[in-house]
């Protein structure tokens, strides 16, 4: 009788571990669905390069090494003293 007893136990535990481990990974794939379903989940800007004649391009969610004027994305770069002067070029009026 007391090895049946333990015999379940077991076996209760180790659902009870699969269970609580396929939630914890249903649950982080969801969070990745989550954030691609729903554009106000971070910031998101047009993207000029795609598109450079007409200022405005598809609309993508703004990277790290992305230089933001407004709600464009006009350049990258890993440097942030580069980001900064691309920033400054762009703001600054004068002929390239």
């Amino acid at each position: 009788m007391k090895m049946l007893v333990a015999r379940m136990a077991v076996a209760a535990s180790a659902a009870l571990a699969t269970l609580i481990a396929a939630e914890a990974a249903h649950a982080q794939g969801y969070e990745d669905v989550a954030y691609v379903r729903h554009p106000h989940a971070g910031p998101w800007a047009y993207d000029t390069q795609a598109n450079p004649r007409y200022g405005f391009g598809p609309l993508v969610p703004v990277q790290p090494n992305d230089v933001v004027s407004g709600n464009r994305i006009i350049g990258r770069d890993p440097d942030p003293f580069i980001r900064g002067e691309i920033l400054r070029h762009y703001d600054s009026g004068w002929p390239d």
